[in-house]
């Protein structure tokens, strides 16, 4: 007698006939369910930034759509009227944009100061039943140390960039700076040789403080570009002359988490039968998504190539 083993049990394997049936049985098991997820009222959705940087802020307005049912049109958020005032009575007004609608600029000259609080004030027809709803939001620019240099080592990955092949080399981009005592929350990006990589919600590599809060960050890596980058690396290769600008934000604690939320919501690591993830977390009132982000951004330079030699430090 023949024997199957399955789930470390033997038991005596099926005739042939009998194992068919089964098998006919499973495959005409299925059928197409429909799942009924109902509508919803439109929600306000907020992406709002104010960076120490002086340039024009963007306010992005949009409202949610039914999932089955996207009327993409219907999502522009215009004729809103929005601002920013200061703590210290600073005024920023925000003008949509002709094309593309929905997006409010500041001025070029704009810019956030360390310390200040902001607040960011949102008058829209959400609903489009003719009258304005108040969205409001309120955040405080956190605190960033300045960066005293940056280098670019050539040689294998470093932690926690190191693998045990040795012919992966390549460039390893150190950071020089005091961590204050206090709680911190940094993000950072790149540029090379003036364009910026790395800088969107989901690409941003973010950096808790947890082990380093107090001491001084002695060449700690951040980056690392390998010679012969694999065909799906989305990081660029690096030669003689190539000028690297480390890009680090300091993020206040709720848009720290808002972007923790953002990541596990567009992750495809959950299982299959998984339960669904939470509503992303944000800071906009009136029970609209998207968050009010305030962060200061400072920046430190070096040329590959020249090995030791630190680049200049930007000020923020």
């Amino acid at each position: 007698m023949r024997f199957a083993r399955c789930l470390n049990v033997w038991l005596p394997s099926p005739p042939v006939e009998l194992a068919c049936l089964f098998l006919l049985a499973f495959v005409s098991c299925s059928e197409i369910v429909e799942v009924d997820l109902g509508s919803m009222e439109p929600v306000l959705v907020v992406d709002a930034k104010l960076t120490s940087d002086t340039t024009s802020h963007i306010v992005k307005l949009s409202r949610s759509c039914d999932y089955y049912d996207p009327d993409i049109a219907s999502t522009v958020v215009s004729g809103a009227t929005v601002y920013i005032e200061a703590g210290d009575g600073s005024h920023f007004d925000f003008v949509e944009d002709s094309l593309p609608t929905g997006w409010y600029r500041s001025a070029p000259d704009v810019f956030g100061q360390i310390g200040e609080e902001y607040y960011l004030h949102i008058e829209a027809d959400v609903d489009k039943d003719g009258e304005n709803e108040l969205y409001e939001s309120r955040s405080t620019m956190p605190y960033i140390p300045p960066i005293d240099s940056v280098r670019a080592v050539h040689g294998m990955g470093l932690p926690p960039f190191y693998t045990p092949d040795p012919s992966r080399l390549g460039w390893n981009i150190l950071v020089y700076a005091q961590d204050p005592p206090t709680e911190e929350y940094y993000g950072f990006s790149f540029s090379l040789n003036g364009r910026v990589y790395f800088d969107s919600i989901t690409d941003i590599f973010c950096f808790p403080d947890n082990f380093t809060s107090g001491i001084y960050l002695n060449g700690v890596p951040i980056y690392f570009f390998a010679d012969k980058p694999s065909e799906t690396s989305r990081v660029p290769a690096l030669k003689a002359g190539d000028e690297v600008t480390l890009i680090v934000y300091s993020f206040t604690a709720e848009y720290n988490r808002y972007i923790s939320d953002v990541n596990a919501a567009v992750s495809t690591d959950v299982p299959v039968f998984g339960g669904p993830p939470a509503n992303v977390r944000g800071n906009i009132s009136n029970g609209a998504f998207g968050c009010f982000a305030v962060y200061p951004v400072g920046r430190g330079s070096c040329v590959i190539g020249n090995e030791g030699l630190p680049g200049g430090y930007t000020p923020f």
